[in-house]
């Protein structure tokens, strides 16, 4: 589930960043895509392998120990929420 929606929102910030180097964004457009693409990438590089890491030990039938990473995530995918939404105020209000 996890793979196809990051996929999913890999390919929209690829076209998210085409219209960006065809257009002329204001410097808050191009602040406010880096930092959701930064996020993504943190979760992608650092969060999302230890996650799969740990599920892959579950469904082995292991019990792993509590993890904070998790956590991690859910605020990392907050952050990217909020600044989309502010990424979409911006545009809708330029």
């Amino acid at each position: 589930m996890f793979r196809a929606l990051n996929r999913a929102e890999i390919a929209l910030g690829v076209v998210v960043l085409v219209a960006i180097a065809v257009g002329q964004p204001t410097a808050s457009v191009t602040a406010l895509f880096a930092t959701v693409a930064v996020i993504l990438a943190a979760q992608l590089i650092a969060v999302r392998p230890r996650l799969n890491r740990r599920s892959d030990r579950v469904l082995a039938g292991e019990t792993p120990p509590r993890s904070t990473v998790h956590l991690y995530y859910v605020a990392l995918e907050t952050a990217k929420v909020l600044a989309l939404l502010a990424l979409g105020i911006r545009l809708l209000t330029a």
